[in-house]
């Protein structure tokens, strides 16, 4: 990271920057920042892509809480850094490389709030945000050689109905009815 040249990496092309990003993501988890941290630094290394016509025909458009804003000059949309990402209008993401840890060892939903110190509300909510952005990656992956594959187990369970073995189980009550 100290030899970091920044014309060396402008001169890459796009895939070689991806895989960058992808290894500088490493580190950054390694070194304690946010998610936030990641995507500035992913949206200032290269150029920005409108999230509604995919032109990178865009100017920076001021900053607006702290987070840049951009507009595209094609279709007029003014849009966040942090658009079409998983960290997009979360309020307290710097807690999420945390939440990401115990999700990942398999703690339940309550858990991993408690741990964290967000609402069990917001916990199911990250918890889809990034359930969703997993889908999304998993249609560009393709495999090939041999490939060795793990399955992860989570609790899964219904409300209300038992199941048919607890129902006749339970012994059956009448009434007490004096004659």
């Amino acid at each position: 990271m100290d030899n970091f040249n920044l014309l060396d990496y402008q001169a890459l092309p796009k895939e070689q920057k991806r895989r960058f990003l992808d290894n500088l993501y490493q580190f950054l988890l390694e070194n304690n920042y946010t998610a936030v941290d990641y995507q500035k630094l992913k949206i200032q290394s290269t150029a920005p892509i409108c999230p509604r016509c995919k032109s990178e025909n865009v100017i920076k458009a001021g900053v607006r809480d702290g987070k840049q804003m951009y507009k595209c000059k094609d279709c007029g949309r003014q849009y966040r850094e942090t658009a079409r990402t998983f960290v997009y209008r979360m309020r307290k993401a710097d807690k999420m490389l945390d939440y990401l840890k115990c999700m990942l060892e398999g703690k339940s939903l309550r858990a991993c709030a408690s741990e964290v110190g967000i609402s069990l509300r917001t916990s199911f909510n990250w918890r889809h945000k990034i359930l969703a952005a997993i889908k999304s990656l998993q249609g560009g992956i393709s495999f090939s050689g041999i490939v060795e594959a793990d399955e992860l187990l989570m609790k899964y369970s219904e409300k209300g109905p038992n199941t048919e073995a607890e129902k006749n189980t339970k012994k059956q009550r009448k009434r007490n009815i004096p004659k």
